[in-house]
């Protein structure tokens, strides 16, 4: 085997070490973002909500938003948020209508209750982003890189399915 072989397969096997290590921590760091949400929410006296659902109420934002939206967008997957718009509305945190002009769009706006939850949400990460480079050393240009990255790779893995490679 010619050196230069060597040198392909060592490659080979370095890229698919480091992308099923990033599989593993994109995993982490999604579950460890739920975790201090949560944590953050019982801090402040919000037991009856999981993370996830406190993150929809973040998403769905200030005015009125289709929840054809949210899915559009890749946040959430269309049972789990359908079961957490039922939980959130349950709670008050939320309400449902139907579009006057399209009866089978479902539009979400979020109540007092669910604007407070979102401000909180929103207040954790405003500090948070404060916090990164002093405390984690995580700069500016570091998340620039980190965004484009994730970005080619939730466009390769759309590509994947939409050309079925």
């Amino acid at each position: 085997m010619t050196n230069a072989k060597v040198r392909d397969i060592a490659a080979d096997e370095n890229v698919e070490q480091s992308f099923l290590k990033a599989l593993s921590l994109l995993e982490q760091a999604h579950r460890r973002l739920h975790d201090v949400v949560k944590d953050n929410l019982e801090r402040n006296g919000e037991r009856s909500l999981t993370g996830v659902q406190a993150l929809l109420l973040y998403e769905i934002g200030e005015s009125e938003t289709p929840a054809s939206a949210l899915r559009a967008r890749g946040s959430f997957a269309g049972t789990s948020m359908s079961y957490n718009v039922k939980k959130l509305q349950e709670g008050g945190y939320l309400v449902q209508s139907r579009s006057s002009d399209d009866r089978r769009t479902v539009r979400l706006k979020l109540t007092p209750s669910g604007k407070a939850v979102r401000n909180r949400v929103s207040s954790l990460f405003e500090k948070q982003s404060a916090s990164l480079e002093p405390t984690a050393s995580v700069r500016s240009d570091d998340l620039d890189q980190l965004n484009k990255s994730l970005a080619r790779l939730e466009r390769f893995w759309s590509d994947q399915i939409r050309y079925q490679l």
